[in-house]
C-alpha cells in the first residue's frame, strides 16, 4: 500500500501489533473459560462425593465383619482344643493304668478335671505330673454332660473350696487296669452356645465326637 508517498507494511506497524497481540490475548482467554465451564473434570471439589462415601462405609464395615469372625473363630478353636486335649489325657491315662496295673480315674469339675490313682483306696491326684497336673478351662467354658448314665449335678460344687484341699466329692471316671472304663459323654460348652462332645464306652474307647448342638445333647 501507498500513502503519501510512503510504503508501509501493516504487518510491522506498531499499533497494529499491538492491536493484534490484545485480540489474541483476549480469544485465548475467552476459550480457557469456555473449555473449564464445559470440561467436568476442571471442577475443583471441596468434600467427598457420594460414591465415595458408600465405598468408605463398605470398607468399614467388611473390617469389622472380618473382625468379628476371626474372634469366633479364635474362641471356637479354643474349646475345640480343649475338647480334643481331654480326650487324648483320657486315653493316655487308661494306657498308663494298663501297663502299670494301677486303677486311676479323672475327676470331672464344672470348670476343671484332673487325673489321679487309687493309693490304698484314697484318691491320689497327680498334680506334680506334668500330664495328668489339674486342668482349668477359661471362664466362658464349662463341663456338662453324664457318668455311668448319671447326669453331672454340680449344684452342691462351692467355686469358694474349688482351688482348696478340702475333697468334694467330685464325680470320677474309673480308668481300671483291666482296661475297663466307666462310660461317659462329656460336653464341653462355652457362653455362645457352641459345644463339642467327648464320649467313651465300657471298654475304654475314647471318641471325639466334635461340634454338637444344644438339642442333640
Amino acid at each position: 500500500m501507498l500513502e503519501t508517498g510512503i510504503w508501509t507494511n501493516n504487518s510491522r506497524n506498531p499499533i497494529n501489533q499491538m492491536r493484534l497481540s490484545e485480540i489474541a490475548l483476549r480469544f485465548n482467554t475467552s476459550k480457557r473459560k469456555h473449555c473449564t465451564l464445559n470440561n467436568p473434570t476442571k471442577k475443583t471439589n471441596s468434600g467427598f462425593t457420594l460414591i465415595e462415601l458408600i465405598v468408605v462405609i463398605f470398607i468399614v464395615g467388611l473390617l469389622v465383619t472380618m473382625a468379628t469372625i476371626s474372634i469366633s473363630t479364635s474362641t471356637d478353636e479354643e474349646i475345640k482344643t480343649e475338647a480334643k486335649r481331654f480326650a487324648a489325657l483320657v486315653k493316655l491315662a487308661s494306657e498308663e493304668a494298663i501297663m502299670n496295673t494301677v486303677e486311676m480315674a479323672v475327676e470331672v469339675g464344672p470348670k476343671s478335671y484332673s487325673f489321679g490313682m487309687f493309693v490304698q483306696g484314697q484318691f491320689q491326684p497327680m498334680e506334680e505330673d506334668k500330664l495328668f497336673r489339674r486342668r482349668e478351662l477359661p471362664k466362658q467354658m464349662k463341663i456338662e454332660g453324664e457318668v455311668a448314665d448319671e447326669k453331672l449335678d454340680f449344684s452342691d460344687f462351692s467355686e469358694d473350696l474349688e482351688n482348696s484341699e478340702e475333697d468334694q466329692d467330685l464325680p470320677k471316671i474309673f480308668l481300671l487296669s483291666s482296661g475297663e472304663t466307666v462310660p461317659f459323654d462329656i460336653i464341653f460348652s462355652q457362653e455362645d452356645g457352641t459345644q463339642y462332645q467327648v464320649v467313651c464306652d465300657t471298654f475304654g474307647k475314647v471318641e471325639f465326637k466334635g461340634k454338637v448342638k444344644s438339642a442333640d445333647f
